[in-house]
């Protein structure tokens, strides 16, 4: 069989099983060649691959947080040419407070300026159960705006999801939707 014929086939045949698991988690009757058991959904394609779906169960969990910040350290690098300019960086990390004032974790990042007052930035959120990395064009030193969740470690391992940041005078407030998968 030609190489490319052959990927054809297993691409047609892996998205067949997936349609087929896809529409029987939403109903109670399993579609035409696919069996249940136990809450289970399977199906099993021509050339033995097999997806198996649970019903009726979600395969992430949300977790919502709401912190504040207060700025630690900073140190800003200024690279030529002098002034604000493309390649400058910041580099900073900020303790995590819960509603009372009590520090829940820290957070740190690094910045590189663009070609205006955006800035591509890496960082890192670190709280009690694991480590949530973001990554992301932050619009500038005040203001609202999200910041796509790119991963995590420990109970956030898999996550995706958003932090929403409102930047403030006397530190940030953040709101964590994080969806992680459970299975």
């Amino acid at each position: 069989m030609e190489r490319r014929h052959l990927v054809e086939v297993l691409t047609v045949g892996l998205l067949t099983i997936w349609a087929y698991a896809a529409r029987a988690q939403d109903t109670d009757t399993p579609p035409a060649g696919q069996s249940t058991r136990d809450g289970l959904v399977s199906s099993e394609g021509h050339l033995g691959a097999k997806l198996t779906v649970v019903k009726g169960r979600s395969v992430t969990r949300t977790l919502t947080l709401e912190l504040t910040s207060k700025l630690e350290q900073v140190t800003g690098i200024d690279n030529p040419p002098a002034g604000h300019s493309a390649g400058d960086v910041l580099i900073f990390t900020e303790s995590l407070l819960d509603s009372s004032g009590s520090v829940v974790g820290r957070d740190a990042a690094v910045c590189t300026g663009l070609f205006d007052e955006t800035m591509l930035c890496n960082g890192v959120y670190a709280l009690s159960g694991g480590q949530i990395m973001v990554q992301l064009l932050q619009p500038g030193l005040t203001g609202t705006y999200d910041q796509p969740i790119t991963g995590g470690t420990g109970q956030f391992a898999g996550a995706t999801g958003t932090v929403t940041v409102v930047q403030g005078a006397s530190g940030d407030r953040f709101r964590f939707r994080i969806r992680v998968p459970t299975g």
